[in-house]
């Protein structure tokens, strides 16, 4: 999916769009909006991945992730960053939240260690 895509969902979600669903970046948005991508597709490529992050360089760049993480976390985090360079403090709110437990899903274990305290241990 490309970073364009994700972020037309995103401000689709926002409520940024015409009545026809269309939706225009404003200058200001369009400005820094490689720059929000990138944000996003670090935090979420460090959970995913253990290789060296690569930021993409144009909206219309690939985004590498799992399909998880780009189907159910991404949005979201871009939701929240463009809520908050907005200075839409509730819909900032609330897709944090959203963001914050969708990425909190994406860690996985591959061991769980026994973290029960023994009587010798305390």
């Amino acid at each position: 999916m490309t970073a364009n895509t994700l972020l037309n969902n995103a401000l689709k979600m926002l409520g940024y769009s015409d009545s026809d669903g269309n939706t225009e970046l404003t200058a200001r948005l369009r400005n820094c909006a490689t720059v929000t991508v990138n944000l996003v597709y670090s935090d979420l490529w460090h959970i995913c991945n253990d290789g060296e992050f690569v930021p993409i360089k144009s909206l219309f760049d690939e985004i590498k992730l799992p399909g998880k993480a780009t189907d159910e976390a991404f949005v979201y985090g871009l939701a929240m960053h463009i809520a908050r360079s907005e200075n839409d403090g509730d819909q900032q709110q609330m897709f944090a939240m959203l963001y914050n437990s969708k990425r909190a899903g994406l860690t996985k274990y591959e061991k769980v260690k026994n973290a029960v305290p023994r009587g010798g241990d305390l």
